[in-house]
């Protein structure tokens, strides 16, 4: 009988180490000998230091990193290694909502499910499947940046700063980490504050 398998969400706003969280649990898992497999949507790549790959370059063990094509979670089955006993998730916010099925069907398999991502997009809505995800997980954890315009305050929105209005809009250029109060005061200003909730 397989060992109970468990799945932690990793969850904040940009900025706030969720990807270092990740990689720091990555290492745990290599240092107890567990071979490791990251997926990543691979048009998320912004080609920086945040990448979750370059933050993990320097373990050493049996890992492997996954560029999923398109977030296409229904294609995990024919990526993901079936020795993998850790299946860690970076930036599962862009993944479509196939990953919760994979997520708990990994988790009744035995593995350890690691999943990080943005909970809200720039709009306070719930960012694709990571609502569902933090429902069914057995532990979450909220990470928070600090609000990069009265730097005292936890942020808790990734305030977009482009007027560009589609949901996903790849770039760490095009936003910034707000607390609620700043939120607010870029809001009255009229300066990108989109609140869909009063």
């Amino acid at each position: 009988m397989p060992m109970a398998g468990f799945i932690k969400v990793i969850a904040g706003e940009m900025f706030s180490g969720k990807s270092t969280e990740l990689a720091r649990l990555v290492e745990r898992a290599l240092i107890a000998g567990l071979p490791v497999q990251v997926l990543v949507p691979a048009f998320s790549h912004r080609g920086s230091l945040r990448d979750v790959d370059e933050r993990l370059a320097r373990l050493v063990g049996r890992w492997t990193i996954v560029p999923v094509p398109d977030g296409a979670a229904e294609r995990l089955d024919e990526l993901v290694d079936r020795d993998a006993l850790v299946v860690a998730v970076d930036e599962a916010q862009f993944f479509d909502r196939h990953l919760v099925t994979h997520c708990r069907r990994w988790r009744a398999e035995g593995r350890q499910v690691l999943v990080a991502g943005l909970d809200m997009d720039y709009r306070e809505q719930p960012f694709g499947a990571m609502g569902d995800l933090m429902c069914i997980a057995n532990e979450v954890v909220k990470v928070h940046a600090v609000c990069t315009r009265c730097r005292q305050a936890d942020a808790f929105i990734s305030h977009r700063l482009s007027a560009e209005s589609a949901q996903v809009v790849v770039g760490e250029h095009n936003y910034t980490a707000l607390c609620g109060d700043c939120y607010r005061a870029e809001g009255a200003a009229g300066i990108g504050y989109t609140r869909s909730m009063p």
